[in-house]
Protein backbone atom coordinates (compact mmCIF):
# COMPACT_ATOMS: atom_id res chain seq x y z
CA UNK A 1 0.00 0.00 0.00
CA UNK A 2 1.31 3.85 -0.61
CA UNK A 3 2.68 5.42 2.54
CA UNK A 4 1.81 8.84 3.27
CA UNK A 5 3.90 11.05 5.05
CA UNK A 6 3.20 11.74 8.82
CA UNK A 7 3.88 15.29 10.25
CA UNK A 8 3.95 16.20 14.22
CA UNK A 9 3.93 19.73 16.06
CA UNK A 10 6.75 21.15 16.96
CA UNK A 11 7.46 23.92 19.84
CA UNK A 12 6.95 26.46 17.67
CA UNK A 13 3.90 25.22 16.40
CA UNK A 14 5.06 24.24 12.87
CA UNK A 15 3.96 21.03 11.21
CA UNK A 16 7.23 18.65 10.81
CA UNK A 17 7.27 15.87 9.00
CA UNK A 18 8.65 12.57 10.67
CA UNK A 19 7.24 9.62 7.96
CA UNK A 20 8.22 10.36 4.57
CA UNK A 21 5.46 9.73 1.68
CA UNK A 22 6.65 6.25 -0.54
CA UNK A 23 4.48 4.76 -3.38
CA UNK A 24 2.65 1.61 -3.32
CA UNK A 25 2.31 -1.08 -6.43
CA UNK A 26 -0.63 -3.27 -6.92
CA UNK A 27 -1.04 -5.67 -9.60
CA UNK A 28 -2.81 -4.68 -13.12
CA UNK A 29 -4.89 -7.72 -13.24
CA UNK A 30 -6.36 -7.39 -16.44
CA UNK A 31 -3.00 -6.71 -17.95
CA UNK A 32 -2.06 -9.67 -16.40
CA UNK A 33 -4.81 -11.39 -17.54
CA UNK A 34 -4.50 -10.47 -21.32
CA UNK A 35 -0.59 -11.59 -21.18
CA UNK A 36 -1.88 -15.39 -20.13
CA UNK A 37 -4.83 -15.72 -22.71
CA UNK A 38 -2.29 -14.78 -25.26
CA UNK A 39 0.09 -17.67 -23.68
CA UNK A 40 -2.27 -19.92 -23.78
CA UNK A 41 -3.55 -19.89 -27.23
CA UNK A 42 0.34 -20.56 -28.02
CA UNK A 43 0.96 -24.45 -28.76
CA UNK A 44 3.93 -25.62 -26.14
CA UNK A 45 6.55 -27.96 -26.95
CA UNK A 46 7.00 -31.05 -24.73
CA UNK A 47 8.32 -30.52 -21.80
CA UNK A 48 9.02 -26.56 -22.16
CA UNK A 49 8.05 -23.99 -19.32
CA UNK A 50 6.92 -20.40 -20.46
CA UNK A 51 6.61 -17.25 -18.02
CA UNK A 52 4.13 -14.24 -18.09
CA UNK A 53 4.54 -11.06 -16.82
CA UNK A 54 2.66 -9.76 -13.82
CA UNK A 55 2.03 -5.82 -14.37
CA UNK A 56 2.37 -3.95 -11.67
CA UNK A 57 1.00 -0.15 -11.75
CA UNK A 58 2.39 2.51 -9.39
CA UNK A 59 -0.39 4.04 -6.71
CA UNK A 60 1.04 7.41 -5.58
CA UNK A 61 0.81 8.29 -1.87
CA UNK A 62 -2.40 10.68 -1.25
CA UNK A 63 -0.27 13.19 1.34
CA UNK A 64 3.11 13.63 -0.16
CA UNK A 65 6.53 15.30 1.05
CA UNK A 66 5.97 18.37 -1.03
CA UNK A 67 2.89 19.02 1.00
CA UNK A 68 4.04 19.65 4.05
CA UNK A 69 3.36 23.56 3.74
CA UNK A 70 0.01 23.45 2.03
CA UNK A 71 -1.72 21.73 4.28
CA UNK A 72 -3.45 24.73 6.39
CA UNK A 73 -2.03 23.04 9.78
CA UNK A 74 -2.33 26.39 11.93
CA UNK A 75 -3.67 25.90 15.33
CA UNK A 76 -4.68 23.01 17.87
CA UNK A 77 -8.60 22.70 17.54
CA UNK A 78 -9.30 20.34 20.72
CA UNK A 79 -8.18 17.60 22.63
CA UNK A 80 -9.56 14.56 24.23
CA UNK A 81 -8.33 12.85 27.14
CA UNK A 82 -9.06 9.20 29.27
CA UNK A 83 -7.08 6.89 31.86
CA UNK A 84 -5.82 3.80 32.07
CA UNK A 85 -3.85 3.61 34.99
CA UNK A 86 -3.99 0.64 36.57
CA UNK A 87 -4.17 -1.53 33.38
CA UNK A 88 -2.20 -4.71 33.17
CA UNK A 89 0.79 -5.56 30.70
CA UNK A 90 -0.53 -6.45 27.40
CA UNK A 91 -3.53 -3.75 27.41
CA UNK A 92 -1.07 -1.27 27.67
CA UNK A 93 1.36 -2.67 25.16
CA UNK A 94 -2.06 -2.93 22.43
CA UNK A 95 -3.01 0.80 23.86
CA UNK A 96 0.73 2.29 23.28
CA UNK A 97 0.74 0.39 19.08
CA UNK A 98 -2.48 2.00 18.27
CA UNK A 99 -1.21 5.24 19.68
CA UNK A 100 1.79 5.09 17.57
CA UNK A 101 -0.14 3.64 14.69
CA UNK A 102 -2.38 7.17 15.29
CA UNK A 103 0.27 9.76 15.44
CA UNK A 104 0.76 11.94 12.78
CA UNK A 105 -2.09 11.12 10.66
CA UNK A 106 -3.55 13.67 8.20
CA UNK A 107 -7.49 13.60 7.87
CA UNK A 108 -8.45 15.08 4.06
CA UNK A 109 -10.94 17.51 3.85
CA UNK A 110 -14.52 15.50 4.01
CA UNK A 111 -12.68 12.90 4.70
CA UNK A 112 -14.47 10.36 7.31
CA UNK A 113 -12.33 9.15 9.97
CA UNK A 114 -12.29 5.29 10.75
CA UNK A 115 -10.70 4.06 13.58
CA UNK A 116 -10.38 0.46 12.84
CA UNK A 117 -9.20 1.41 9.60
CA UNK A 118 -5.84 3.03 11.00
CA UNK A 119 -5.63 0.60 14.01
CA UNK A 120 -5.46 -2.92 11.43
CA UNK A 121 -4.64 -5.05 11.02
CA UNK A 122 -5.24 -6.69 14.76
CA UNK A 123 -2.82 -9.48 14.60
CA UNK A 124 0.12 -10.20 16.81
CA UNK A 125 2.19 -9.82 13.31
CA UNK A 126 1.71 -6.00 13.22
CA UNK A 127 2.64 -5.99 17.29
CA UNK A 128 -0.78 -6.48 19.13
CA UNK A 129 -1.04 -9.10 21.81
CA UNK A 130 -4.04 -11.32 23.96
CA UNK A 131 -5.81 -9.31 26.74
CA UNK A 132 -8.89 -10.19 28.10
CA UNK A 133 -12.27 -9.19 26.47
CA UNK A 134 -16.13 -9.58 27.44
CA UNK A 135 -17.90 -11.89 25.36
CA UNK A 136 -21.48 -12.73 26.54
CA UNK A 137 -20.85 -13.48 29.64
CA UNK A 138 -17.43 -15.19 29.24
CA UNK A 139 -14.19 -13.60 29.74
CA UNK A 140 -11.68 -14.29 26.79
CA UNK A 141 -8.34 -13.21 25.83
CA UNK A 142 -8.31 -11.78 22.26
CA UNK A 143 -5.71 -9.87 20.16
CA UNK A 144 -6.28 -6.22 20.78
CA UNK A 145 -7.60 -6.39 24.15
CA UNK A 146 -8.16 -2.74 25.45
CA UNK A 147 -8.26 -0.80 22.14
CA UNK A 148 -11.74 0.88 23.39
CA UNK A 149 -9.60 2.83 25.56
CA UNK A 150 -8.61 4.69 21.73
CA UNK A 151 -11.95 5.01 20.83
CA UNK A 152 -13.10 6.76 23.70
CA UNK A 153 -10.55 9.06 23.52
CA UNK A 154 -11.48 9.96 19.93
CA UNK A 155 -14.80 10.39 20.87
CA UNK A 156 -14.33 12.96 23.27
CA UNK A 157 -11.46 14.58 21.26
CA UNK A 158 -13.50 14.96 18.02
CA UNK A 159 -16.43 16.27 19.76
CA UNK A 160 -14.17 19.18 21.87
CA UNK A 161 -13.20 20.01 18.21
CA UNK A 162 -16.27 20.60 16.86
CA UNK A 163 -16.57 17.86 14.57
CA UNK A 164 -20.02 15.51 13.73
CA UNK A 165 -19.96 12.44 15.00
CA UNK A 166 -20.58 9.43 12.44
CA UNK A 167 -20.89 6.28 13.99
CA UNK A 168 -20.19 5.28 17.97
CA UNK A 169 -21.35 3.09 20.35
CA UNK A 170 -21.39 2.82 23.71
CA UNK A 171 -19.50 -0.12 25.72
CA UNK A 172 -22.04 -3.14 26.97
CA UNK A 173 -20.80 -3.03 30.37
CA UNK A 174 -19.48 0.53 32.28
CA UNK A 175 -15.48 -0.33 33.02
CA UNK A 176 -13.80 2.12 34.99
CA UNK A 177 -11.34 3.02 32.39
CA UNK A 178 -13.79 4.92 30.40
CA UNK A 179 -15.38 7.23 32.91
CA UNK A 180 -15.77 10.75 32.31
CA UNK A 181 -12.99 12.64 34.10
CA UNK A 182 -15.60 15.25 35.53
CA UNK A 183 -17.89 13.32 37.22
CA UNK A 184 -16.97 9.75 37.16
CA UNK A 185 -20.11 8.92 35.12
CA UNK A 186 -20.01 6.41 32.12
CA UNK A 187 -21.85 8.26 29.09
CA UNK A 188 -18.73 9.45 27.18
CA UNK A 189 -16.84 6.48 25.96
CA UNK A 190 -17.06 4.66 22.53
CA UNK A 191 -16.17 1.02 21.79
CA UNK A 192 -14.49 -0.50 18.86
CA UNK A 193 -14.14 -4.00 17.48
CA UNK A 194 -13.75 -5.69 14.38
CA UNK A 195 -15.64 -5.28 12.00
CA UNK A 196 -18.02 -3.69 13.93
CA UNK A 197 -18.75 -1.32 16.14
CA UNK A 198 -16.51 1.36 14.35
CA UNK A 199 -15.93 5.30 15.64
CA UNK A 200 -16.10 7.38 12.95
CA UNK A 201 -16.15 10.95 12.73
CA UNK A 202 -16.38 13.49 9.54
CA UNK A 203 -13.44 16.40 9.15
CA UNK A 204 -16.20 19.07 7.74
CA UNK A 205 -13.49 22.14 7.91
CA UNK A 206 -12.88 22.54 4.44
CA UNK A 207 -8.99 22.19 5.96
CA UNK A 208 -6.83 19.22 6.49
CA UNK A 209 -6.55 17.97 10.11
CA UNK A 210 -3.60 16.85 12.09
CA UNK A 211 -4.40 14.05 14.70
CA UNK A 212 -1.45 13.95 17.28
CA UNK A 213 -1.64 11.72 20.24
CA UNK A 214 0.36 11.36 23.44
CA UNK A 215 0.87 9.03 26.12
CA UNK A 216 2.35 9.08 29.62
CA UNK A 217 2.96 5.25 30.77
CA UNK A 218 3.61 6.74 34.42
CA UNK A 219 -0.04 8.33 34.72
CA UNK A 220 -1.82 6.43 32.40
CA UNK A 221 -2.82 9.49 30.57
CA UNK A 222 -4.09 9.64 27.00
CA UNK A 223 -4.50 13.01 25.51
CA UNK A 224 -5.38 13.03 21.83
CA UNK A 225 -5.27 16.30 19.66
CA UNK A 226 -6.56 17.65 16.13
CA UNK A 227 -4.59 20.60 14.54
CA UNK A 228 -6.10 22.69 11.55
CA UNK A 229 -7.70 25.89 10.43
CA UNK A 230 -10.22 27.00 12.95
CA UNK A 231 -13.22 28.91 11.26
CA UNK A 232 -14.79 30.41 13.96
CA UNK A 233 -16.55 27.53 14.80
CA UNK A 234 -17.51 26.18 19.10
CA UNK A 235 -18.49 23.08 20.52
CA UNK A 236 -18.82 21.60 24.48
CA UNK A 237 -20.36 18.58 25.94
CA UNK A 238 -22.01 17.92 28.97
CA UNK A 239 -20.97 15.85 31.28
CA UNK A 240 -22.96 12.45 31.43
CA UNK A 241 -26.17 11.92 33.94
CA UNK A 242 -26.68 8.77 34.85
CA UNK A 243 -30.73 8.44 34.89
CA UNK A 244 -30.79 4.58 36.47
CA UNK A 245 -28.18 2.32 37.79
CA UNK A 246 -29.12 -1.61 37.55
CA UNK A 247 -27.83 -3.87 40.19
CA UNK A 248 -25.64 -6.60 39.28
CA UNK A 249 -27.34 -9.61 41.20
CA UNK A 250 -25.83 -12.39 42.45
CA UNK A 251 -22.78 -14.69 41.40
CA UNK A 252 -22.39 -17.26 39.11
CA UNK A 253 -20.44 -20.04 39.68
CA UNK A 254 -18.87 -21.76 36.18
CA UNK A 255 -17.24 -24.97 37.03
CA UNK A 256 -13.65 -25.62 34.48
CA UNK A 257 -11.12 -28.65 33.61
CA UNK A 258 -8.75 -25.60 32.67
CA UNK A 259 -7.77 -24.54 36.33
CA UNK A 260 -6.43 -26.95 38.89
CA UNK A 261 -8.92 -28.69 40.90
CA UNK A 262 -10.42 -26.78 43.67
CA UNK A 263 -8.64 -23.33 41.90
CA UNK A 264 -10.90 -20.26 41.74
CA UNK A 265 -10.26 -16.62 39.31
CA UNK A 266 -13.27 -14.43 39.52
CA UNK A 267 -14.38 -11.53 37.47
CA UNK A 268 -15.86 -8.65 39.26
CA UNK A 269 -19.70 -7.51 38.69
CA UNK A 270 -20.58 -4.86 36.56
CA UNK A 271 -23.44 -2.15 37.65
CA UNK A 272 -25.23 -1.56 34.78
CA UNK A 273 -26.77 2.21 33.72
CA UNK A 274 -28.76 3.82 31.00
CA UNK A 275 -26.92 7.61 30.64
CA UNK A 276 -26.95 10.56 28.34
CA UNK A 277 -25.26 13.34 27.65
CA UNK A 278 -25.52 16.18 25.04
CA UNK A 279 -23.31 17.54 22.46
CA UNK A 280 -23.63 21.22 21.34
CA UNK A 281 -22.05 22.29 18.53
CA UNK A 282 -21.86 26.21 17.07
CA UNK A 283 -20.82 26.61 13.70
CA UNK A 284 -19.71 29.66 12.29
CA UNK A 285 -22.01 30.82 10.52
CA UNK A 286 -23.87 30.55 13.68
CA UNK A 287 -25.94 27.61 13.30
CA UNK A 288 -26.63 25.44 16.07
CA UNK A 289 -26.35 21.76 16.28
CA UNK A 290 -27.63 20.17 19.49
CA UNK A 291 -27.45 15.54 19.88
CA UNK A 292 -28.33 13.68 22.70
CA UNK A 293 -26.28 10.30 23.56
CA UNK A 294 -27.83 7.57 24.95
CA UNK A 295 -26.38 4.70 26.30
CA UNK A 296 -27.38 1.76 28.16
CA UNK A 297 -25.15 -0.65 29.95
CA UNK A 298 -26.26 -4.38 30.87
CA UNK A 299 -25.42 -5.42 34.48
CA UNK A 300 -23.35 -8.60 34.81
CA UNK A 301 -22.42 -10.32 38.07
CA UNK A 302 -19.54 -11.74 39.85
CA UNK A 303 -18.71 -14.74 37.34
CA UNK A 304 -16.32 -17.38 39.08
CA UNK A 305 -14.44 -20.39 37.36
CA UNK A 306 -13.88 -23.23 39.60
CA UNK A 307 -11.36 -25.78 38.38
CA UNK A 308 -13.08 -29.17 38.91
CA UNK A 309 -11.81 -32.91 37.39
CA UNK A 310 -14.65 -33.28 35.24
CA UNK A 311 -16.70 -29.85 34.84
CA UNK A 312 -20.61 -29.39 34.36
CA UNK A 313 -21.23 -26.09 34.18
CA UNK A 314 -23.54 -24.98 37.18
CA UNK A 315 -24.61 -21.41 35.50
CA UNK A 316 -25.19 -22.76 31.57
CA UNK A 317 -22.94 -19.54 29.23
CA UNK A 318 -24.93 -17.74 27.09
CA UNK A 319 -22.97 -17.68 23.47
CA UNK A 320 -23.24 -14.16 22.65
CA UNK A 321 -21.57 -11.96 19.64
CA UNK A 322 -18.46 -10.24 20.98
CA UNK A 323 -19.79 -7.01 22.58
CA UNK A 324 -16.34 -5.25 23.30
CA UNK A 325 -12.54 -4.72 23.33
CA UNK A 326 -12.12 -3.69 26.67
Amino acid sequence: APQNAKFRINADGQADEFQHSAAGQSVDVSSTITFLDELLTVPASAGATSSVPIVVQELPPSITTKDTNTLGIEEKLGTGSSNFFGSPVNRRKNIALAVDKLDGILIAPDEIFSALEHMAPFTTTSGYVPELVIKGDALKPEIGGGLCQIGTTLFRMAMNSGLPIVKRQNHSLVVQYYSDPRNGNPGTDATIYEPAPDFQFKNDTGHYLLLQTAMNEASGELAFSLWGTHDGRSASYTAPLVKKWIPYGEPKIVETNKLAPGEKKCQKPFRGAQAEFTYLRILADGTSEERVFSSSYRPLPEICLLGVVEAVSSTPITATLPVAID
